[in-house]
C-alpha cells in the first residue's frame, strides 16, 4: 500500500503541479492548444485532471494529501515550472505582443503625414521665426530695389531715404504682430540683454534675419539685373566694387574714401545706438509712445533721418544681417572677393559695431529715461 500510495502520490502531485503552473482552469491540455494560447496572450487555459485521479483525491483530505505530496516530492514543481517556461519560450518565439499587433493592424492602410501637414505643423510651431524671415525679406527686397533705381540715376538721396523709410514700415507691418519685427540681429541682442527677450530665440531670429536679407537682396538684384548690366556696359566695367561705375554699394555698405577704420567703426556704433535709443522710446508704453499703429512709420522715419544725416560716411548699415547677407550675395553673383577687402577690409565693421551700439543705445535710454511705475506715479501725484 505504501508503495502504491507513493507512486499514486507522485502521479497526483505531478498533475496538481501542472495545474498550478498552467493556471488550473478547466479544459484539456495539448501542444497545439498551448501554442494557440501562447500566441493569443492567454497561456494555460486547457488543463483537465483525469477522472481516476479526481476519484482518488476526493477520498483524501486535500490539505493533508498536498502536504504529504509536497514533502515527498519537493522537486516536482520546480521541474514542472522549468519545463513549462521552456515550452513558452519555444512557442512564443517571434510572436509580438497583442498591443503591438493591434497597433500594426490599425496602421495598415493609414497614409503617413503628408508633406503639406508637416509644413503646416512647422509653420504653427515657428511662426515668430518665419515672420522674422519674411519681414527682413520685405525690408531688403524693397530697400535694395530703391538703391538700384538710385544707382541708375532715377532718384536722389532724399528719394533713397524715403524709400527705406517705407520699406522698414512695411516690413514691421508684415512681421510686427507675430514676432516683434526685430529685422536686425543687433536689435534682437539688445532686447535679449535689456528687455527680457528669450535668449534661446536669439540664434533662430538671427538666422532667419540673415536668410531673409539674402533672399530679399538676391531677388531685387535678379529683377534689376538687366538694368545694372546695361549700366556696367555704359561705364565699361563689369560688376565693380570701387571706383567709377561701382555697383557693389547698391547692396552692401562701404565707407567713403576719406573715412578711416576707426571713424567708420565709431560712426556705426553711434548711429546704431541712436537707432536703438529711439526704438526703445517708441516701444515704451509707459512713455509717450505713438498711439495706434503709427510705430512702424515713426521707426521708418527715424531710419530715413539717419540716412540723410550719416549716409555719406559709411552708408549707415546699423544691421549685421542687412549688410553681410547682401555682401555674400554679391560675392556669389560675380563681384568677387573685393567685396570683403574694399575699404581697408571694412566688411567686419557693420557686423561688430552694431552689436555694440545697439545695447549701448538701449542702456542709455534705460539709464536716463526710466518711466516711473504706476504706484510711483500715484505717489508723486499725491505729493
Amino acid at each position: 500500500r505504501q508503495i502504491k500510495f507513493s507512486m499514486m502520490s507522485k502521479v497526483l502531485f505531478t498533475c496538481a503541479a501542472a495545474a498550478v503552473v498552467v493556471g488550473a482552469v478547466p479544459g484539456r491540455i495539448s501542444p497545439k492548444a498551448t501554442t494557440s494560447a501562447a500566441t493569443s496572450g492567454a497561456v494555460g487555459t486547457s488543463f483537465r485532471m483525469p477522472a481516476s485521479h479526481r476519484r482518488v483525491l476526493s477520498g483524501l483530505n486535500t490539505k493533508t494529501a498536498y502536504d504529504q505530496l509536497a514533502n515527498a516530492n519537493s522537486g516536482v514543481i520546480n521541474r514542472g515550472k522549468r519545463q513549462h517556461l521552456s515550452t513558452l519560450k519555444t512557442t512564443t518565439r517571434g510572436v509580438q505582443p497583442v498591443s503591438s499587433t493591434m497597433a500594426q493592424d490599425a496602421s495598415i492602410g493609414q497614409p503617413s503625414m503628408s508633406l503639406l501637414s508637416r509644413l503646416k505643423a512647422f509653420r504653427r510651431n515657428n511662426r515668430d521665426v518665419l515672420s522674422e524671415f519674411l519681414g527682413t525679406f520685405t525690408l531688403m527686397f524693397l530697400g535694395t530695389a530703391v538703391n538700384c533705381v538710385a544707382a541708375m540715376g532715377q532718384t536722389n538721396l532724399v528719394g533713397v531715404a524715403i524709400g527705406w523709410m517705407f520699406s522698414i514700415a512695411m516690413a514691421v507691418y508684415v512681421a510686427g504682430g507675430v514676432g516683434g519685427a526685430h529685422l536686425n540681429p543687433s536689435v534682437t541682442f539688445a532686447f535679449a540683454l535689456l528687455k527680457g527677450f528669450p535668449w534661446k530665440m536669439v540664434i533662430p531670429y538671427t538666422i532667419a534675419q540673415f536668410l531673409g536679407a539674402f533672399a530679399g537682396s538676391g531677388l531685387a538684384y535678379l529683377d534689376h539685373k538687366s538694368g545694372l548690366d546695361a549700366m556696367d556696359a555704359a561705364n565699361g566695367v563689369i560688376k565693380a566694387t570701387s571706383g567709377v561705375g561701382a555697383t557693389a554699394g547698391i547692396f552692401a555698405t562701404y565707407p567713403a574714401s576719406h573715412v578711416g577704420v576707426l571713424h567708420a567703426f565709431g560712426d556705426e556704433v553711434l548711429t546704431t545706438a541712436a537707432l536703438l535709443m529711439c526704438v526703445f522710446a517708441v516701444s515704451d508704453n509707459k512713455n509717450i509712445a505713438p498711439k495706434g499703429n503709427l510705430g512702424p512709420v515713426i521707426i521708418g522715419g527715424l531710419v530715413a533721418l539717419l540716412i540723410l544725416g550719416f549716409g555719406g560716411i559709411t552708408g549707415v548699415a546699423m544691421n549685421p544681417a542687412r549688410d553681410l547677407a547682401p555682401r555674400i550675395m554679391t560675392f556669389l553673383a560675380g563681384w568677387g572677393s573685393e567685396v570683403f577687402t574694399a575699404g581697408n577690409n571694412y566688411w567686419w565693421i557693420p557686423i561688430v559695431a552694431p552689436m555694440i551700439g545697439a545695447p549701448l543705445g538701449g542702456a542709455v535710454y534705460n539709464a536716463f529715461i526710466d518711466p516711473p511705475k504706476e504706484n510711483e506715479q500715484q505717489q508723486v501725484a499725491a505729493e
